[in-house]
């Protein structure tokens, strides 16, 4: 950590884990840095997993405080997500297949959580589900504060071979197209201004930067451009997003880059690629006299150093 000049690394982990070991590093008084949690619920959220039924089981046992059903589900997930804020979290994130969020009448939705848990539902019925788990994700944000980020868009496990030799998460995802305006439209209508809300939006489809994501970031307070990640985390990917997206948001709407990484060695190269791409395009605006080497001083440093700290409340 010192030697990279990390200040805060944060892991995402189950809403189960009892993060003793963030604990830990809190408690220790020689250890100067940060390392936060984030909350990830997707094995407790995704309607088409074959665990689905007895993830949910577990969080109710656990954490439903002796409440039953889709109230204790409510409640579970709640009473996690503050477990997570109280070890350090800021944000919780959603690896969804689709941004597709719909509002339930609670009844409807506690009739439809019980059918899937059961398994005796159709596969628009868990569309629907998680769909509307994405809403409610929503609210529980507006309420307690956590950073809401959604990266949707990959085809896990595409090859069936490789998914029967290795297992699922073993290299073989495929990005789709991803629609974000109308698929969020019930998110942002009840949340998109609400006080507080910070939503980070995530996509592998680069065809919606200027179509989508620009706009709705331009308007909406609540949310911020998530950096280009996994097959667009690349210099040319990379500068295609920031000439797509600038002339519609400027650069405070950005939520700062994000490394993604499970190897630690590679958290600075790959910090550094990100400064360069920016400094390029910024170079490339001095040239063409759009704007000044001041101001190119001050957005480099806004766009590096304040928007991850702005978007994710640091």
């Amino acid at each position: 950590m010192d030697t990279f000049a990390i200040e805060i690394l944060a892991t995402t982990d189950d809403p189960l884990d009892e993060l003793n070991a963030h604990l830990s590093l809190r408690a220790d008084a020689t250890f100067t840095h940060r390392v936060i949690p984030t909350f990830r619920p997707d094995a407790y959220v995704n309607a088409h997993a074959v665990d689905f039924a007895g993830n949910v089981e577990r969080l109710i046992a656990l954490a439903g405080e002796g409440r039953q059903g889709y109230d204790g589900y409510l409640t579970a997930m709640r009473s996690r997500r503050q477990h997570f804020i109280n070890a350090g979290a800021v944000s919780a994130d959603h690896g969804v297949r689709t941004p597709l969020s719909l509002k339930l009448d609670p009844m409807e939705a506690a009739r439809l959580f019980d059918h899937v848990r059961r398994g005796e539902c159709s596969e628009k019925e868990r569309d629907a589900f998680e769909a509307h788990m994405l809403y409610e994700m929503a609210r529980m944000s507006v309420e307690d504060g956590l950073v809401m980020t959604v990266h949707p868009g990959s085809l896990r496990n595409y090859h069936p071979d490789a998914f029967a030799r290795f297992g699922p998460d073993t290299g073989h995802d495929i990005p789709l197209a991803v629609e974000f305006t109308s698929s969020l439209r019930p998110l942002l209508a009840d949340f998109g201004t609400a006080p507080g809300f910070h939503l980070v939006l995530f996509t592998l489809d680069e065809t919606t930067f200027s179509r989508e994501l620009a706009p709705l970031a331009g308007f909406y307070p609540s949310v911020y451009l998530g950096s280009p990640w996994w097959f667009l985390d690349a210099p040319e990917a990379m500068l295609r997003f920031r000439a797509a997206v600038t002339e519609t948001t400027g650069f405070s709407r950005y939520g700062g880059f994000v490394d993604d990484t499970r190897a630690f060695c590679s958290i600075p190269a790959r910090h550094n690629v990100a400064r360069r791409v920016e400094a390029s395009f910024l170079a490339r605006m001095v040239v063409e006299h759009r704007i000044s080497i001041p101001r190119a001083r001050e957005v480099i440093v806004e766009l590096i150093v304040e928007a991850p700290r702005r978007a994710f409340k640091l």
